[in-house]
Protein backbone atom coordinates (compact mmCIF):
# COMPACT_ATOMS: atom_id res chain seq x y z
CA UNK A 1 0.00 0.00 0.00
CA UNK A 2 1.56 3.24 -1.09
CA UNK A 3 1.51 6.50 0.83
CA UNK A 4 -1.52 7.89 -1.06
CA UNK A 5 -3.59 4.77 -0.34
CA UNK A 6 -2.65 4.92 3.35
CA UNK A 7 -3.81 8.53 3.58
CA UNK A 8 -7.15 7.71 1.92
CA UNK A 9 -7.66 4.72 4.18
CA UNK A 10 -6.95 6.80 7.28
CA UNK A 11 -9.37 9.53 6.05
CA UNK A 12 -12.09 6.93 5.46
CA UNK A 13 -11.57 5.44 8.92
CA UNK A 14 -11.79 8.91 10.49
CA UNK A 15 -15.02 9.69 8.58
CA UNK A 16 -16.58 6.40 9.65
CA UNK A 17 -15.49 7.02 13.22
CA UNK A 18 -16.99 10.50 13.24
CA UNK A 19 -20.29 9.22 11.83
CA UNK A 20 -20.42 6.42 14.38
CA UNK A 21 -19.48 8.82 17.17
CA UNK A 22 -22.15 11.29 16.14
CA UNK A 23 -24.76 8.54 16.16
CA UNK A 24 -23.48 7.37 19.53
CA UNK A 25 -23.65 10.90 21.00
CA UNK A 26 -27.14 11.38 19.58
CA UNK A 27 -28.41 8.06 20.92
CA UNK A 28 -26.63 8.07 24.27
CA UNK A 29 -26.55 11.75 25.24
CA UNK A 30 -28.98 13.84 23.19
CA UNK A 31 -31.92 11.39 22.95
CA UNK A 32 -32.63 11.35 26.70
CA UNK A 33 -32.49 15.17 26.79
CA UNK A 34 -34.89 15.44 23.85
CA UNK A 35 -37.23 12.90 25.41
CA UNK A 36 -37.14 14.72 28.74
CA UNK A 37 -38.00 18.04 27.04
CA UNK A 38 -41.00 16.37 25.38
CA UNK A 39 -42.10 14.97 28.73
CA UNK A 40 -41.74 18.39 30.37
CA UNK A 41 -43.89 20.02 27.63
CA UNK A 42 -46.53 17.30 28.03
CA UNK A 43 -46.54 17.82 31.81
CA UNK A 44 -46.86 21.61 31.38
CA UNK A 45 -49.83 21.06 29.08
CA UNK A 46 -51.41 18.74 31.65
CA UNK A 47 -50.80 21.30 34.40
CA UNK A 48 -52.48 24.02 32.30
CA UNK A 49 -55.49 21.79 31.69
CA UNK A 50 -55.68 20.87 35.36
CA UNK A 51 -55.44 24.55 36.26
CA UNK A 52 -58.40 25.32 34.00
CA UNK A 53 -60.33 22.42 35.52
CA UNK A 54 -59.54 23.67 39.02
CA UNK A 55 -60.79 27.16 38.10
CA UNK A 56 -63.97 25.65 36.64
CA UNK A 57 -64.50 23.53 39.76
CA UNK A 58 -63.89 26.51 42.05
CA UNK A 59 -66.39 28.64 40.09
CA UNK A 60 -68.93 25.82 40.19
CA UNK A 61 -68.34 25.41 43.93
CA UNK A 62 -68.96 29.12 44.55
CA UNK A 63 -72.10 28.98 42.41
CA UNK A 64 -73.34 25.89 44.23
CA UNK A 65 -72.76 27.56 47.61
CA UNK A 66 -74.83 30.55 46.46
CA UNK A 67 -77.58 28.26 45.16
CA UNK A 68 -77.75 26.52 48.53
CA UNK A 69 -78.33 29.91 50.16
CA UNK A 70 -81.20 30.56 47.73
CA UNK A 71 -82.62 27.06 48.06
CA UNK A 72 -85.77 26.18 49.93
CA UNK A 73 -85.17 24.02 53.06
CA UNK A 74 -83.81 20.55 52.27
CA UNK A 75 -86.90 18.61 53.38
CA UNK A 76 -89.14 18.96 50.33
CA UNK A 77 -92.43 18.56 52.22
CA UNK A 78 -91.50 21.08 54.90
CA UNK A 79 -90.27 23.41 52.13
CA UNK A 80 -93.57 23.10 50.24
CA UNK A 81 -95.56 23.90 53.38
CA UNK A 82 -93.45 26.99 54.16
CA UNK A 83 -93.55 28.11 50.52
CA UNK A 84 -97.33 27.78 50.49
CA UNK A 85 -97.67 30.05 53.53
CA UNK A 86 -95.30 32.60 51.99
CA UNK A 87 -97.20 32.65 48.69
CA UNK A 88 -100.51 33.07 50.53
CA UNK A 89 -99.16 35.97 52.58
CA UNK A 90 -97.79 37.76 49.51
CA UNK A 91 -101.03 37.24 47.58
CA UNK A 92 -103.01 38.73 50.46
CA UNK A 93 -100.57 41.63 50.77
CA UNK A 94 -101.02 42.34 47.04
CA UNK A 95 -104.78 42.61 47.60
CA UNK A 96 -105.84 39.46 45.74
CA UNK A 97 -109.07 37.71 46.80
CA UNK A 98 -110.39 34.13 46.87
CA UNK A 99 -106.82 32.87 47.08
CA UNK A 100 -106.10 29.15 46.84
CA UNK A 101 -102.53 27.83 47.01
CA UNK A 102 -101.98 24.15 46.22
CA UNK A 103 -98.91 21.95 45.96
CA UNK A 104 -99.04 20.32 42.53
CA UNK A 105 -96.02 18.02 42.79
CA UNK A 106 -92.78 17.07 44.53
CA UNK A 107 -90.23 15.33 42.29
CA UNK A 108 -86.87 14.14 43.74
CA UNK A 109 -84.08 14.42 41.15
CA UNK A 110 -81.04 12.09 41.38
CA UNK A 111 -80.84 12.37 45.17
CA UNK A 112 -79.56 15.91 44.65
CA UNK A 113 -82.60 18.18 44.87
CA UNK A 114 -86.38 18.14 44.72
CA UNK A 115 -88.52 20.08 42.26
CA UNK A 116 -91.59 21.53 43.95
CA UNK A 117 -94.58 22.70 41.93
CA UNK A 118 -97.04 25.22 43.39
CA UNK A 119 -100.26 26.61 41.90
CA UNK A 120 -101.90 29.87 42.95
CA UNK A 121 -105.44 30.74 41.86
CA UNK A 122 -106.96 34.07 42.85
CA UNK A 123 -109.03 37.02 41.70
CA UNK A 124 -107.91 40.60 41.46
CA UNK A 125 -107.14 43.56 39.25
CA UNK A 126 -104.20 43.62 36.87
CA UNK A 127 -102.30 45.89 39.28
CA UNK A 128 -102.81 43.45 42.15
CA UNK A 129 -101.60 40.53 40.05
CA UNK A 130 -98.58 42.58 38.93
CA UNK A 131 -97.76 43.47 42.56
CA UNK A 132 -97.82 39.78 43.50
CA UNK A 133 -95.61 38.78 40.56
CA UNK A 134 -93.17 41.59 41.35
CA UNK A 135 -92.82 40.30 44.93
CA UNK A 136 -92.30 36.78 43.57
CA UNK A 137 -89.57 37.82 41.15
CA UNK A 138 -87.85 40.02 43.72
CA UNK A 139 -87.43 37.31 46.37
CA UNK A 140 -83.96 35.72 46.41
CA UNK A 141 -85.32 32.15 46.31
CA UNK A 142 -84.76 29.28 43.90
CA UNK A 143 -88.15 29.69 42.29
CA UNK A 144 -89.58 30.90 39.01
CA UNK A 145 -92.98 31.65 37.56
CA UNK A 146 -93.58 28.95 34.96
CA UNK A 147 -96.95 30.06 33.61
CA UNK A 148 -99.49 32.85 34.16
CA UNK A 149 -103.05 32.67 32.86
CA UNK A 150 -105.35 35.69 33.17
CA UNK A 151 -109.01 35.64 32.10
CA UNK A 152 -111.99 37.94 32.37
CA UNK A 153 -115.36 38.49 30.72
CA UNK A 154 -115.29 42.18 31.65
CA UNK A 155 -113.54 44.73 29.47
CA UNK A 156 -114.57 48.03 31.05
CA UNK A 157 -113.06 50.08 33.86
CA UNK A 158 -110.60 48.06 35.92
CA UNK A 159 -111.94 44.50 35.52
CA UNK A 160 -111.36 41.75 38.05
CA UNK A 161 -109.26 38.96 36.54
CA UNK A 162 -109.22 35.25 37.25
CA UNK A 163 -105.53 34.50 37.72
CA UNK A 164 -103.80 31.13 37.66
CA UNK A 165 -100.08 31.23 38.43
CA UNK A 166 -97.87 28.13 38.27
CA UNK A 167 -94.56 28.25 40.14
CA UNK A 168 -91.53 25.95 40.22
CA UNK A 169 -89.22 25.92 43.26
CA UNK A 170 -86.12 23.90 44.19
CA UNK A 171 -85.01 22.36 47.49
CA UNK A 172 -81.35 21.23 47.44
CA UNK A 173 -80.67 18.19 49.63
CA UNK A 174 -77.33 19.49 50.98
CA UNK A 175 -78.79 22.78 52.19
CA UNK A 176 -78.43 23.29 55.95
CA UNK A 177 -81.64 22.17 57.72
CA UNK A 178 -83.90 24.96 58.97
CA UNK A 179 -87.52 25.58 59.91
CA UNK A 180 -87.85 28.83 57.96
CA UNK A 181 -88.35 29.39 54.24
CA UNK A 182 -85.37 31.74 53.90
CA UNK A 183 -81.85 31.14 55.15
CA UNK A 184 -80.77 33.35 58.07
CA UNK A 185 -80.74 37.02 57.13
CA UNK A 186 -81.87 36.46 53.53
CA UNK A 187 -85.59 37.19 53.82
CA UNK A 188 -84.94 40.76 52.64
CA UNK A 189 -82.44 39.79 49.93
CA UNK A 190 -83.33 40.73 46.34
CA UNK A 191 -82.76 38.41 43.40
CA UNK A 192 -80.05 39.30 40.89
CA UNK A 193 -82.70 39.56 38.16
CA UNK A 194 -84.58 42.33 39.99
CA UNK A 195 -81.66 44.12 41.67
CA UNK A 196 -82.18 47.87 41.46
CA UNK A 197 -85.70 47.54 40.04
CA UNK A 198 -88.73 49.28 41.55
CA UNK A 199 -92.42 48.54 41.15
CA UNK A 200 -92.92 51.98 39.60
CA UNK A 201 -90.76 50.99 36.63
CA UNK A 202 -93.47 48.52 35.60
CA UNK A 203 -96.39 50.93 36.02
CA UNK A 204 -96.82 51.12 32.24
CA UNK A 205 -98.08 47.53 32.28
CA UNK A 206 -101.06 48.37 34.49
CA UNK A 207 -101.58 51.93 33.24
CA UNK A 208 -102.41 50.58 29.76
CA UNK A 209 -104.59 47.64 30.77
CA UNK A 210 -104.71 45.27 27.77
CA UNK A 211 -107.91 43.68 29.09
CA UNK A 212 -109.91 46.90 28.73
CA UNK A 213 -111.54 47.78 25.45
CA UNK A 214 -114.22 50.28 24.54
CA UNK A 215 -115.59 48.79 21.33
CA UNK A 216 -117.64 45.85 20.08
CA UNK A 217 -115.25 43.87 17.95
CA UNK A 218 -112.72 45.09 15.41
CA UNK A 219 -113.56 48.10 13.26
CA UNK A 220 -114.89 47.44 9.74
CA UNK A 221 -112.51 47.91 6.82
CA UNK A 222 -112.27 51.52 5.70
CA UNK A 223 -113.14 52.33 2.11
CA UNK A 224 -111.73 55.68 1.07
CA UNK A 225 -112.06 57.55 -2.20
CA UNK A 226 -108.98 57.29 -4.33
CA UNK A 227 -106.84 60.35 -3.80
CA UNK A 228 -104.17 61.72 -6.11
CA UNK A 229 -100.86 60.05 -5.48
CA UNK A 230 -98.54 62.01 -3.22
CA UNK A 231 -95.58 61.42 -1.02
CA UNK A 232 -96.73 60.00 2.28
CA UNK A 233 -95.03 59.08 5.51
CA UNK A 234 -93.79 55.48 5.56
CA UNK A 235 -96.46 53.24 7.08
CA UNK A 236 -95.74 50.77 9.78
CA UNK A 237 -96.30 47.14 8.81
CA UNK A 238 -99.62 45.48 9.62
CA UNK A 239 -103.36 45.91 9.27
CA UNK A 240 -106.00 47.52 11.48
CA UNK A 241 -106.36 44.49 13.74
CA UNK A 242 -102.78 45.19 14.85
CA UNK A 243 -104.14 48.11 16.90
CA UNK A 244 -105.72 45.58 19.24
CA UNK A 245 -102.81 43.16 19.68
CA UNK A 246 -100.79 44.06 22.79
CA UNK A 247 -97.53 42.87 24.32
CA UNK A 248 -98.78 41.85 27.77
CA UNK A 249 -95.80 40.16 29.38
CA UNK A 250 -92.50 38.30 29.29
CA UNK A 251 -91.42 35.36 31.42
CA UNK A 252 -87.92 34.06 32.13
CA UNK A 253 -87.40 30.32 31.71
CA UNK A 254 -83.90 29.72 32.94
CA UNK A 255 -81.68 31.77 30.64
CA UNK A 256 -84.43 32.06 28.04
CA UNK A 257 -87.23 34.62 27.82
CA UNK A 258 -90.67 34.12 26.27
CA UNK A 259 -93.13 36.91 25.53
CA UNK A 260 -96.91 36.97 25.07
CA UNK A 261 -99.08 38.92 22.63
CA UNK A 262 -102.81 39.25 23.44
CA UNK A 263 -105.43 39.92 20.72
CA UNK A 264 -108.40 41.72 22.25
CA UNK A 265 -110.55 41.12 19.19
CA UNK A 266 -110.38 37.34 19.41
CA UNK A 267 -109.21 36.83 23.03
CA UNK A 268 -106.29 34.81 21.61
CA UNK A 269 -102.72 34.67 22.87
CA UNK A 270 -99.58 34.30 20.77
CA UNK A 271 -96.37 33.05 22.40
CA UNK A 272 -93.14 34.60 21.11
CA UNK A 273 -89.82 32.77 21.40
CA UNK A 274 -86.39 34.09 20.53
CA UNK A 275 -85.27 33.31 17.00
CA UNK A 276 -88.64 31.87 15.98
CA UNK A 277 -90.98 33.15 13.28
CA UNK A 278 -94.45 34.46 14.12
CA UNK A 279 -97.56 35.65 12.30
CA UNK A 280 -100.27 37.65 14.03
CA UNK A 281 -102.73 40.32 12.85
CA UNK A 282 -101.35 40.05 9.34
CA UNK A 283 -97.78 40.71 10.46
CA UNK A 284 -95.07 38.18 9.74
CA UNK A 285 -91.61 38.34 11.24
CA UNK A 286 -88.97 36.79 13.45
CA UNK A 287 -88.32 37.51 17.12
CA UNK A 288 -84.84 39.00 17.61
CA UNK A 289 -84.66 39.82 21.34
CA UNK A 290 -86.91 39.50 24.39
CA UNK A 291 -86.35 41.49 27.57
CA UNK A 292 -88.35 42.21 30.72
CA UNK A 293 -90.18 45.16 29.18
CA UNK A 294 -89.74 45.06 25.41
CA UNK A 295 -89.38 42.84 22.35
CA UNK A 296 -87.54 43.46 19.08
CA UNK A 297 -88.66 41.75 15.92
CA UNK A 298 -87.42 41.55 12.35
CA UNK A 299 -90.23 42.47 9.92
CA UNK A 300 -89.37 42.49 6.22
CA UNK A 301 -86.19 44.59 5.91
CA UNK A 302 -86.26 46.36 9.26
CA UNK A 303 -85.99 45.66 12.98
CA UNK A 304 -88.77 47.05 15.20
CA UNK A 305 -89.14 47.48 18.97
CA UNK A 306 -92.40 46.89 20.87
CA UNK A 307 -92.63 48.06 24.48
CA UNK A 308 -94.59 46.21 27.15
CA UNK A 309 -98.20 47.46 27.14
CA UNK A 310 -98.05 48.73 23.54
CA UNK A 311 -100.01 47.39 20.58
CA UNK A 312 -98.49 46.38 17.27
CA UNK A 313 -99.39 49.74 15.72
CA UNK A 314 -97.15 51.45 18.24
CA UNK A 315 -93.94 49.65 17.34
CA UNK A 316 -90.95 51.83 16.57
CA UNK A 317 -88.25 51.18 13.98
CA UNK A 318 -84.85 50.45 15.53
CA UNK A 319 -82.53 50.01 12.55
CA UNK A 320 -82.23 48.09 9.28
CA UNK A 321 -82.20 44.33 9.69
CA UNK A 322 -78.77 44.07 8.08
CA UNK A 323 -77.24 45.75 11.09
CA UNK A 324 -78.48 43.01 13.41
CA UNK A 325 -76.66 39.79 14.22
CA UNK A 326 -77.83 36.69 12.39
CA UNK A 327 -77.83 34.83 15.71
CA UNK A 328 -80.30 36.57 18.05
CA UNK A 329 -79.27 36.77 21.67
CA UNK A 330 -81.28 37.48 24.77
CA UNK A 331 -81.31 41.13 25.73
CA UNK A 332 -80.05 41.79 29.22
CA UNK A 333 -82.70 42.64 31.76
CA UNK A 334 -82.03 46.30 32.19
Amino acid sequence: MNRREKILAIALLVAVGLWAGRSLVSDVLLAPITNREAEIKALETDVDKQGEQIQTIMAATRKYAELKKQSLPPDAYDAAALHKIWLLENAEEAGLQNIVVDRSRIVPVKQTYSSIGMKVTAEGTLKQVADFLFAMQSADLLQKVRKVTLRTDEHQGDPKLEATIEIDAVAINETDPRDTLFADGRDEAVSALMAGKTREQYASVTDRNPFVRGYNGPPPPKVADKQPEKDAEPKKPGIDVAEHVYLVGSVAKGDRWDALLYDRTTNRETLLRMGEAFEVAGIKGTVVTISTDYVTMRIEEDVWRLELGQNLRQIEKVQPAAAQSDDPTTASAQ
